[in-house]
């Protein structure tokens, strides 16, 4: 039981840790705008909303380096993640692979006129979904392990004892 205590313990703030030292960089929900990358490599785009927001639900993405002109190579999120707190919700819609730091030119085509998107945020971020789903099978483990100590110990508690038959 305290080993499901300390697994849960250590999954859950590593997975919280996780979720805030990931961000790169947060943004406006606007049509253009300049984002600037320390170092190169994949980050992946998140769009941050709250729940049932649909003014962003057609919006395409383009990440253009703002001294060469040239576009960014990117790809659609096959598998989102999603991370959801009580208000707002956010998961991954496209991955980019920044070739050197830098500044480079965020555009968003599709946004519905008229729409406030005021409450809503374009959040950069480095990968983080393999790490995100080994804590995730972590606290799972680590539920089992509480749950099945809370069980026997009441099973004890009750007189029942378990005897092999050796």
């Amino acid at each position: 039981m305290l080993l499901g205590v300390a697994i849960l313990f250590f999954t859950i703030t590593r997975l919280v840790g996780l979720l805030r030292t990931s961000v790169v960089a947060r943004l406006p929900a606007v049509a253009e705008q300049i984002v600037v990358f320390e170092q190169p490599g994949t980050f992946i785009l998140h769009l941050e909303q709250p729940r049932f927001a649909t003014a962003l639900r057609r919006a395409r993405f383009s990440l253009r380096d703002a001294a060469s002109a040239r576009d960014v190579q990117s790809w659609p999120i096959l598998f989102r993640t999603t991370s959801s707190g009580f208000s707002t919700v956010r998961f991954s819609v496209r991955r980019f692979a920044v070739e050197r730091p830098g500044r480079y030119a965020l555009s968003v085509t599709g946004i519905e006129p008229g729409r406030d998107t005021s409450k809503d945020a374009l959040v950069f971020t480095r990968p983080y979904a393999a790490a995100m789903v080994l804590l995730i099978l972590g606290t799972v483990l680590g539920g089992f392990c509480l749950i099945g100590g809370l069980v026997f110990t009441a099973l004890q508690i009750v007189g029942i004892e378990f005897k092999s038959d050796e």
